[in-house]
């Protein structure tokens, strides 16, 4: 008896994939730095200001550590879909002390600081970027300010980067609509049908316009900051690290009254921020363009050329990693719509363990879509945390601290206290008693009426009728609301609205990322191989799922219809307006449904008896398609 075939793990797999789309998009970098290594040479020669094999080639080198960073910062916080969060400011308190802030923070300045040293050794004496200025014979060294201020202000470049990356989450991965079988794609979303030259092409205009601005406003703002924030604190840190390398710098050595804000160092910090600022975004550019390509090898989906294709693949589907699972779902559609000797692979293979290939394709999928209907049911119940802080706890009794209950002749008067602690204990008493005896007025004020008859008197006294209804508890809550409302309307009060698009996608996609891709792409993967196995499934395996297939789709379009329909705004979201319910992702997934449907109604829908679709589910189908009595 053969021995079992081993199936590897899916990520063994995707890792050769992923090294051979990092390598593309480092080649990319590259070429970018060395054509920044010869802009900023001081040597024009017609051969050796571009020769590999001298300052250019070795400024190129060192050059690359700079988009280096980035791509490490990328591949470690590396992730598809969207944050689910309810509002910018949820946003800023999940990720304002992770560690992702703090290694895009390290990354983007280590960057900026190598870039400084390199061009501040790459440029001509011309440039008076020397770190100390030796002055005449009889003058002692003297600490220049001008790449004191050029540090700084790469420095910030770096800061405002790490804003940038941060905000716009730079880290995803956004695939297109046309990716996911829907047939359109936004423009701003990168299109795997488009080459990746192309897709530079028609990308490079916008991006040199925005940082040609970037650059720009920078080096113009750029001095007053320098002035007012990090100055004095560059220039003792300068000054430290000078006398450290034993330059002979006077101790007295005080900044000067004057900045040192020459055109020729504002516009050589414009033209150098600019070169630094387009390693950064264009190689983020590559980093998207080349990982978001579709998981094929020589046209091939990348686990065909391995022992256990399928095996491979349904690990991969299985996977509790994020990545891992994305790119076997995507590999999954594309199998599904376009490789037919793929699926009469899946459909004949049915003796595996743990179920044929299809029960497992088909039960994870399933999973993966009846994850909508969880969330949503769960929505409003309390959590287990919750549902166990709430649950009745044993009252422990508390420790007796009075004397005991008396016996006997309780009726008769008690004798007089003999002891200092019994008569503390007849005043007490005493005074508790007159407490209960005389309990406070029926509308639960305990003031007297009398005192009650001043507080009104000299409240009538003090205020006028006016000033009386503005102190009202429900005029203050009025003026407070008012308020409110008009700082949520304003810019400032934006990242505080919770939009009901926002608190959707947070619900039904899942935490911390969106699974909209998840959901898609299984979605489009059930309907092909269904409806394919209509001509290629030889054994019948598939037409069993038909009915469980159907009913899963209408149950999770209801349930996203009847969601989105019923659930409350958010008192923040002062912009809602009814046509926002349908959410832009909501959507997505409802058109990839109907589709499902109507392709499902269209191939099987006759054999409906035979295969066990009950005429209920066949005519609420229909009416989710569009079809009618069709």
């Amino acid at each position: 008896m053969p021995a079992p075939i081993r199936t590897r793990p899916y990520r063994e797999l995707l890792t050769p994939s992923l090294h051979r789309r990092f390598t593309q998009a480092a080649g990319v970098s590259l070429l970018l730095c060395y054509i920044e290594s010869i802009l900023i040479g001081d040597n024009w020669s017609l051969i050796w200001s571009w020769f590999p094999l001298g300052k250019a080639g070795i400024r190129t080198l060192l050059l690359f550590l700079c988009p280096l960073l980035v791509f490490v910062l990328r591949v470690a916080l590396l992730h598809f879909g969207s944050r689910s969060t309810v509002s910018p400011f949820q946003t800023l308190r999940r990720y304002l002390v992770a560690k992702d802030v703090f290694e895009a923070l390290f990354c983007y300045i280590l960057s900026a600081w190598i870039f400084t040293q390199i061009y501040i050794w790459s440029v001509p004496d011309s440039a008076n970027l020397s770190w100390i200025i030796q002055g005449r014979s009889w003058e002692r060294q003297r600490l220049n300010e001008r790449p004191i201020y050029l540090r700084s202000h790469y420095l910030m470049l770096g800061l405002l980067q790490t804003v940038l990356h941060l905000y716009f989450d730079y880290d995803k991965i956004q695939r297109s609509l046309n990716q996911m079988g829907l047939g359109f794609s936004p423009k701003d979303l990168p299109n795997t049908a488009v080459k990746p030259v192309e897709q530079f092409k028609s990308q490079l205009p916008n991006i040199a316009r925005q940082l040609g601005i970037i650059s720009v406003s920078a080096s113009l703002i750029g001095p007053f900051i320098y002035s007012f924030t990090v100055r004095n604190l560059a220039w003792r840190t300068s000054l430290f690290w000078a006398r450290f390398f034993r330059y002979d710098i006077p101790h007295a050595t005080e900044l000067s009254i004057l900045p040192p804000y020459h055109y020729s160092l504002i516009f050589r910090s414009a033209v150098s921020g600019f070169l630094l600022l387009s390693l950064w975004r264009l190689s983020n550019l590559a980093f998207d363009i080349y990982v978001a390509q579709e998981p094929l090898k020589r046209g091939q989906p990348i686990s065909q050329d391995t022992r256990d294709p399928n095996g491979l693949l349904i690990n991969g589907l299985q996977s509790t990693k994020s990545l891992v699972k994305t790119f076997a779902y995507w590999e999954l559609a594309q199998i599904s719509e376009k490789f037919s000797d793929r699926r009469v692979l899946i459909f004949r293979d049915i003796d595996r363990a743990g179920g044929s290939t299809w029960g497992q394709i088909s039960s994870a999928c399933l999973q993966t879509i009846q994850g909508v209907n969880a969330r949503i049911n769960s929505y409003g119940q309390p959590s287990r945390q919750q549902q166990a802080q709430s649950r009745p706890q044993e009252v422990q009794s508390l420790p007796r601290i009075g004397t005991p209950l008396k016996e006997g002749q309780v009726m008769m008067n008690p004798p007089p206290p003999s002891s200092r602690r019994e008569m503390v204990e007849k005043k007490v008493g005493s005074f508790a008693k007159s407490i209960g005896n005389n309990p406070p007025s029926s509308n639960g004020n305990p003031l007297s009426p009398k005192t009650q008859q001043y507080l009104e008197a000299a409240r009538n006294k003090l205020l006028t009728p006016e000033q009386q209804q503005a102190i009202t508890p429900a005029h203050v809550q009025s003026q407070f609301n008012t308020y409110m409302t008009r700082f949520l309307q304003s810019w400032f009060g934006q990242p505080f609205r919770q939009t009901f698009a926002r608190r959707v996608q947070s619900i039904v996609f899942g935490q911390p990322y969106s699974e909209l891709t998840l959901i898609v792409d299984a979605v489009e993967s059930l309907t092909n191989l269904a409806t394919a196995s209509i001509k290629e499934d030889a054994y019948g395996k598939v037409a069993k799922d038909i009915p469980l297939i159907i009913r899963t789709f209408i149950l999770t379009n209801q349930a996203m219809e009847r969601f989105t329909a019923t659930l409350p705004v958010h008192w923040t979201d002062v912009h809602f307006s009814e046509d926002q319910r349908q959410a832009e992702d909501v959507l997505i997934v409802l058109s990839a449904l109907r589709n499902g449907l109507q392709k499902l109604v269209q191939t099987f829908g006759g054999f409906s008896a035979e295969l066990g679709i009950e005429v209920k589910d066949l005519r609420v189908a229909k009416a989710i398609a569009g079809m009618g009595d069709k």
